[in-house]
């Protein structure tokens, strides 16, 4: 679903599609082209963004857009922006991927978000300390059971325009360490992986109406349901 040559998108011409992925193992909603949603809240546009000169690390075929900051509960991280700006080589840019599973941060702004994700949740979680257990190679924030989702602050992505909070199920993933069950932050360090890029994840774009408008060049997102969307839309049986 890129903007390469080879997308399902370009070959059609769309000139807008639409996803609901579901917090379910099954499920969610691909929309081609564009149709009436009066049903869907109002959405929040950030634009796209396209490369204007060559950039050897900078993704041309990826839905680009521009991250701004990141909050915690209320408290917006004390980063500069130019973090968040790819550089001469193209890194640094920002990736709304659904064919990856989490979403991953530049070491220096996931280390200041880390660092005040664990100061808000003191008292609240109970951290892993295992220097040896790093989830899928990039999310070394991991807490033992139990955990009251209810009671974790929200992380809310700022883009140019719009933002996307990310809170409860979506904030802490549920896997096995050993016999044990632990739960993930859901963010990981893109260093660890060699990837010199911000990736927005499906797993935070669940229960989320994405609408990418290639037309106005844009992006636009608002929380729902799937299961809302299947049944506006006519799609459940």
């Amino acid at each position: 679903m890129n903007r390469g040559s080879l997308s399902l998108v370009t070959q059609m011409g769309l000139p807008k599609f639409s996803y609901c992925i579901s917090g379910r193992d099954a499920g969610g909603v691909l929309l081609l082209g564009g149709a009436a949603t009066p049903w869907l809240g109002p959405l929040q546009y950030t634009p796209l963004v396209t490369a204007t000169t060559s950039s050897p690390y900078f993704d041309r075929v990826a839905y680009t857009v521009q991250l701004e900051g990141i909050k915690v509960s209320e408290n917006l991280l004390q980063l500069p922006k130019s973090v968040f700006v790819p550089d001469h080589t193209g890194a640094g840019q920002t990736m709304v991927d659904s064919g990856t599973q989490f979403t991953f941060l530049l070491g220096s702004v996931y280390s200041a978000l880390k660092e005040e994700f664990v100061a808000q949740t003191k008292g609240v979680l109970t951290r892993i300390e295992d220097p040896n257990f790093v989830f899928q190679g990039a999310m070394d924030l991991c807490y033992r059971e139990p955990v009251n989702v209810a009671a974790v602050p929200a992380v809310t992505l700022v883009f140019e325009g719009a933002e996307m909070r990310v809170s409860r199920e979506r904030l802490l993933y549920r896997v096995r360490k050993g016999s044990d069950w632990v739960h993930c932050f859901t963010f990981g360090n893109s260093d660890l992986l060699g990837i010199e890029a911000y990736v927005i994840g499906h797993h935070h774009q669940q229960n989320v109406w994405m609408e990418f408008d290639l037309v106005k060049s844009r992006v636009g997102f608002t929380e729902t349901t799937c299961e809302l969307a299947s049944q506006r839309l006519g799609l459940s049986p």
